[in-house]
């Protein structure tokens, strides 16, 4: 019922979708329940709504944590917190759960690689990456705005980045159990411009400077 437009284009797309006229309205004829609007949205909305005690509510809000939202939605209990990344379109990306239960994670299976943890803490910790996503697209437009800036074509310097990225992602997931350490070392030689490139980002702060950003973000999603 909140975008119009996105509603009849889903409906377009999905024929058993059925537009309601009030997220009241969406609570009373469903049993599980997505939270899926933004920190503020969520606070102003959430404790107008009649929430059922049979309700499975799937909480996207990224800094309202599952404590919080029982004291809100009461009386319903069964509260799973989510992050789903906008990869999910493609059937890719992680996705957090919290608390592990087996109807979930199994639902999600089909959409992603799921996540699980039942500690809040390690919860918290997974979300942090989630912040991530922005900052290694940005590595990414760097790498291409130079190209571009050097006189190579966009989509030439496009397709040679996209390749990289996809190799050295395969790299990792093929070698999930690998030293990571070892890897870094093994990508260059001594003396070769694979070393002097990281030795100048080390030397710039760019990894100090991301881990403190990680630190900051984890505290963020701390205090909320």
């Amino acid at each position: 019922p909140k975008n119009n437009k996105n509603s009849k284009s889903l409906k377009n797309k999905f024929k058993k979708i059925k537009i309601a006229k009030s997220n009241q309205e969406v609570l009373d004829r469903s049993n599980w329940i997505v939270l899926s609007v933004t920190p503020k949205v969520g606070k102003q909305i959430l404790g107008k709504l009649k929430f059922k005690r049979n309700h499975t509510v799937l909480n996207f809000i990224s800094t309202i944590h599952n404590q919080e939202l029982k004291k809100i939605i009461f009386p319903a209990k069964q509260i799973f917190k989510i992050a789903p990344l906008p990869m999910i379109k493609y059937n890719l990306g992680p996705i957090i759960i919290y608390p592990r239960n087996k109807i979930v994670e199994s639902f999600f299976n089909r959409l992603g690689k799921v996540i699980a943890t039942s500690n809040e803490k390690e919860n918290k910790k997974l979300w942090v990456m989630t912040s991530f996503m922005a900052t290694y697209l940005e590595i990414f437009n760097t790498a291409h705005k130079w190209f571009v800036k050097k006189g190579i074509n966009e989509n030439k310097s496009k397709e040679y980045i996209n390749h990289l990225f996809k190799a050295l992602n395969n790299q990792l997931l093929i070698n999930s159990n690998y030293s990571m350490d070892k890897m870094v070392k093994e990508f260059q030689t001594k003396g070769g411009i694979n070393a002097e490139l990281l030795m100048r980002a080390k030397k710039f702060g760019v990894f100090k400077n991301l881990n403190k950003g990680f630190d900051k973000i984890y505290n963020r999603v701390q205090k909320s």
